[in-house]
């Protein structure tokens, strides 16, 4: 039921990218029931496809916080333009399969994109979007959170000062997949809470499912994929060839 309404939607989800495209943030679907959350769960990724390991990581740290602590959730993705040439899948499909994903959750959710790479400027134009102030937590890998933290991104700003509006607002929840330098903690100024992915799933990437399909293996990708975004993918024919 959801492919075929994602599908009869690609239209009206594609005037959305294009009225959009220059905006700093907005929403091609939500299922919130308010319109400004006091605390708002963030998973910013390429869902370049959303695999189970995604769903695995916003409902482990929905569940890392007392019941209801979080108002909403809000699956992001970062494009600077909606017709650039995207390895894999459009920014329209990714819409369709992220809005699939939204669906596999009780918890109200909403699809979102940004025209923005850095996170300062992703939390500002998410809050602008908002009538009034939202607590905001970004659930990042690790990768992305040395990044974050990353002097050279904020030259000649010291990285404390540079990212002092950023956590005036917002949170970080880092996806731990155990490969962390235990010192890199240490480093580390602000308080970030860690959550573990579930162990038959932490294996899971974006790039081994687009790989998986080159070997046509049904049930490996069954194994990784929601039925919804692997129906979704078939029907569109993504990934026939290997994408890095």
């Amino acid at each position: 039921m959801w492919v075929q309404k994602v599908h009869s939607r690609k239209e009206a989800i594609y005037n959305v990218l294009k009225k959009n495209k220059d905006q700093g943030f907005f929403t091609t679907f939500s299922s919130w029931k308010t319109s400004t959350p006091h605390r708002l769960l963030i998973l910013d990724s390429s869902f370049n496809p959303p695999t189970k390991a995604h769903a695995n990581l916003l409902t482990k740290a929905l569940a890392s916080r007392p019941a209801n602590y979080f108002d909403a959730s809000l699956l992001l993705f970062s494009v600077n333009n909606v017709d650039k040439q995207l390895t894999g899948a459009s920014a329209l499909q990714r819409a369709q399969m992220m809005e699939l994903m939204a669906h596999s959750f009780d918890h109200p959710v909403a699809v979102g994109f940004t025209t923005h790479g850095k996170f300062v400027d992703k939390a500002q134009a998410i809050q602008a979007w908002f009538e009034t102030p939202v607590e905001l937590h970004f659930i990042l890998g690790f990768d992305t959170i040395t990044r974050l933290f990353d002097p050279k991104y904020y030259t000649p700003i010291p990285v404390q000062e540079a990212l002092a509006p950023f956590f005036q607002s917002c949170h970080i929840i880092c996806a731990d997949r155990g490969e962390t330098d235990p010192t890199f903690w240490d480093q580390i100024y602000e308080p970030i809470e860690r959550i573990q992915l579930d162990a038959d799933l932490a294996f899971i990437s974006s790039t081994l499912v687009r790989q998986q399909f080159a070997t046509k293996d049904h049930d490996k990708l069954k194994s990784m994929l929601d039925p919804n975004i692997l129906q979704f993918i078939q029907d569109e024919k993504l990934y026939t060839q290997t994408h890095k």
